[in-house]
């Protein structure tokens, strides 16, 4: 009997023992997968929340519920050459179509995904000015157009926008 209370106390040490250990350290950003636009972020960057990831549409937006604003991605058709200078183009052609539309310009983007655009614009959406950055590559598949679109409300923190938006490309898996 003294033998089965003296396992009894052990067992109950050990166990207050771990549980006033060092905390465990929450598991990684498991990230988030899009089956039907073919991608995968290894993480979602921290600013950032999926607001949906259903069918074809994944949208991310600020974490901060006082920010506004909405990153989409967009899968395009597959195609026998990927033309990413159209697209920029085409984006510019858009922005300037929307009332009181000004195109900021594009710039050429390279890294562990290839050859990238990004493209970005202010227009007038009601009573608002809003601002939308996008950036085109090259799916991973070869095929397709994967195009990265940030809109938001236009104000001071468009470069942090921007850079956020570049960010997310570092979560993209190939």
């Amino acid at each position: 009997m003294k033998t089965l209370f003296s396992v009894a106390s052990a067992a109950i040490l050990v166990v207050l023992a771990l549980s006033c250990g060092p905390e465990a350290t929450p598991p990684p950003d498991p990230g988030v997968e899009n089956a039907d636009l073919g991608i995968r972020l290894s993480a979602v960057p921290d600013s950032l929340v999926v607001a949906r990831n259903q069918g074809p549409d994944l949208e991310l937006k600020p974490a901060d519920e006082m920010v506004s604003g909405r990153l989409w991605f967009t899968a395009g058709p597959e195609v026998a050459g990927v033309n990413l200078v159209a697209a920029v183009n085409e984006h510019q052609q858009q922005i300037e179509g929307h009332p009181d539309g000004e195109y900021k310009g594009a710039q050429e983007l390279t890294g562990p995904f290839g050859s990238a655009f990004y493209s970005r614009g202010t227009f007038l959406e009601g009573a608002d000015i809003e601002e939308e950055t996008a950036v085109f590559l090259i799916h991973p598949s070869g095929t397709r157009m994967l195009t990265i679109s940030y809109r938001y409300p236009a104000a001071d923190d468009s470069a942090a926008r921007v850079e956020e938006l570049i960010g997310v490309l570092g979560y993209l898996e190939f």
